[in-house]
């Protein structure tokens, strides 16, 4: 119970801030539209179907991409952090790109393959990739040396060293590394549907933006909250199938 009220104290604190803020700060609804307004506009979005249609749309790129990002991010950084050889290979090139903030990319990527859903989708995947691959790499680098020798020595071979010592010990940092990925691709859409995009809930901000409606702007951000926060619950519930053995442990990062 004790739990339960702390986790929504703070949500009904800045509720209330927000209320009296609007209320008696005498602020323009243009500036910050009162709590009531907010929820009158979702249940206009919600009523008139735009809510369910974007979200769906962005949804679909976004989860597109980070399923293509984190397999080729997951796949290279087991075998980067598993082999001196390739770690040295490739520590410069992915060092120097993944100092790039992708949104900047989105230009770029937007004149290579038009203002279709494939330019957001292997964006998402490009931003998706370095976001996986770091902590793939140090999670496989990290395991113990005695649990591989000791595997090693009751003659196991490289393909049940792999699938029965590193990757169960690695799997705790690869899946801090997806908790991060799933909720930045939702990031990096929203910012690429903004700047180019007819769908979706980018595209919903920004007409929001020009039409000056920031009741519906804010109904948008709160339904982006919502859809992170089930979407990074949904990867701690994976976590949790995928790693039993820890149980009551914390994926907090």
């Amino acid at each position: 119970m004790k739990q339960a009220a702390y986790k929504i104290a703070l949500p009904l604190l800045f509720l209330a801030l927000w209320y009296s803020i609007s209320r008696f700060g005498h602020i323009s609804p243009l500036i910050l539209p009162d709590p009531e307004s907010t929820v009158r506009a979702l249940i206009s979005l919600i009523q008139s179907g735009d809510l369910a249609l974007n979200t769906y749309v962005s949804l679909k790129r976004s989860m597109g991409g980070f399923l293509l990002g984190s397999f080729l991010g997951v796949a290279s950084g087991i075998l980067i952090g598993w082999s001196h050889f390739w770690e040295d290979f490739f520590d410069l090139a992915i060092n120097f790109v993944r100092a790039i903030p992708k949104t900047a990319l989105a230009p770029l990527f937007i004149v290579w393959f038009g203002l279709g859903d494939s330019a957001k989708i292997l964006l998402i995947a490009f931003s998706s990739y370095f976001f996986t691959v770091i902590p793939t790499i140090e999670g496989v680098k990290n395991v113990d040396s005695l649990y591989v020798k000791t595997a090693r020595s009751m003659g196991a071979n490289e393909f049940q060293i792999m699938t029965s010592v590193i990757m169960p010990a690695a799997m705790p940092a690869i899946f801090a590394g997806l908790r991060l990925t799933v909720t930045t691709a939702l990031i990096v859409l929203v910012m690429v549907e903004i700047v180019a995009g007819n769908d979706g809930l980018g595209y919903l901000l920004q007409e929001a933006r020009g039409n000056l409606d920031m009741a519906i702007m804010f109904a948008t951000l709160f339904a982006l909250g919502v859809l992170g926060y089930c979407l990074d619950a949904a990867m701690q519930y994976l976590g949790k199938k995928l790693m039993p053995w820890r149980k009551g442990k914390t994926l907090s990062m």
